[in-house]
């Protein structure tokens, strides 16, 4: 194991121990909880979502699945009560300088009730799939292709938080809204190990029903997965119809479909030796498939008319969009030109981590073409 990751995983380990110390204080402070068995119970809550990933990793159990949703559902709740800790003491200190003493209990219930409801508000968002409606204007488009539209959906990140449930509604509202074609970029598990076939076993009878076939590229999160688990969950893809774009292009009723193989252009300055290395047709309509909205220099210069990507979840959590629109110089969500190219970002339909979004949502694209 790297010595790296060995040192940001303790670091990390750290921060939540941290985290979960201070809650632990605020409780006490606001509700006079206190003792070692509660000390004790916070610091083991701490290690559950580390201890949870490493054991999704190698065991694929209804029981590790369940102490995974927990540990992911509790990470993300044990920081949005940090943040109800930070509200207490500062409306403590704002109280007692206008000289009003509030119980300290109902300052804590209303802090950290505030916390909760918000939280359970952005549960309850992380999985909507809302349909996102784009019109995308291709010059030189096929006649055939005018008002056609297909779907585009991103990160669905199935495994032991989103099952086969949630396969299933996306599924059904993918088929109602009878695209032409549905375009997946990536993350379509999460990484962990799981029955790859039932997860995908919904989505059997959405293929068929779309004429233009359905078109996968891996991502990141593909990649986490162990070797045997790789070839696994490949084949379920291809078991339900659906084809794996593996650093190709095809022809999709005139317009050229490219998809990029994730791992294949992680190394820096592999990208261009990929794009340069696959065929297509000049002057034709072309959508380049790719996980990772980076490097849109040289799609542009290969000539692409569009981009399509994920992977960033436009940081599922405010405010870390902020960082995620820093990061990808403002191509983190939505459609936008890049010179002539136009690059679509979805914020993905599934989420990593806990089970939330706040700021952004869970969408299914919608593209007509014109």
């Amino acid at each position: 194991m790297p010595k790296t990751f060995i040192i940001t995983l303790a670091v990390f380990e750290a921060l939540l121990i941290l985290v979960h110390l201070a809650v632990y204080a605020t409780l006490s402070a606001a509700f006079g909880i206190g003792g070692v068995w509660w000390e004790a119970l916070f610091v083991a809550l701490a290690f559950t979502f580390v201890s949870a990933s490493v054991l999704a990793r190698y065991f694929s159990h209804r029981a590790v699945a369940w102490y995974y949703a927990f540990a992911a559902y509790w990470f993300g709740l044990v920081h949005f009560l940090f943040g109800g800790g930070v509200l207490f003491f500062a409306a403590m200190a704002l109280s007692y300088a206008f000289g009003w003493y509030p119980p300290l209990a109902l300052l804590g219930a209303a802090c950290f009730g505030a916390a909760f409801l918000v939280h359970s508000y952005a549960t309850w968002n992380s999985g909507r799939a809302e349909i996102t409606r784009v019109a995308v204007h291709l010059p030189g488009l096929p006649a055939e292709w005018q008002g056609r539209k297909i779907a585009f959906v991103s990160d669905v990140h199935l495994g032991n938080v989103r099952s086969a449930a949630f396969a299933a509604k996306v599924a059904r509202k993918i088929a109602a809204l009878a695209p032409w074609a549905l375009l997946i970029g990536g993350d379509l598990y999460d990484g962990t190990l799981c029955n790859e076939e039932a997860m995908l076993a919904p989505w059997r009878t959405l293929i068929p029903q779309l004429p233009g076939g359905s078109y996968f590229v891996t991502g990141n999160h593909e990649y986490y997965l162990r070797n045997g688990e790789i070839g696994r969950a490949i084949a379920a893809i291809k078991g339900v119809g659906i084809r794996v774009l593996d650093n190709e292009a095809i022809d999709l009723d005139g317009i050229q479909l490219v998809g990029v193989d994730d791992k294949s252009v992680a190394e820096q300055g592999s990208f261009p030796r990929v794009l340069e290395g696959i065929p297509r047709a000049a002057g034709a309509p072309s959508i380049l498939l790719r996980h990772i909205p980076l490097e849109l220099e040289v799609p542009a210069k290969e000539g692409f008319s569009l981009v399509l990507s994920g992977h960033t979840h436009q940081g599922q959590i405010f405010p870390l969009n902020l960082l995620t629109r820093r990061i990808y110089r403002g191509y983190d969500y939505g459609l936008k030109p890049y010179g002539a190219m136009q690059v679509y970002t979805s914020s993905g339909v599934g989420t990593w981590g806990p089970p939330l979004r706040l700021g952004t949502k869970s969408e299914i694209v919608l593209i007509e073409f014109s």
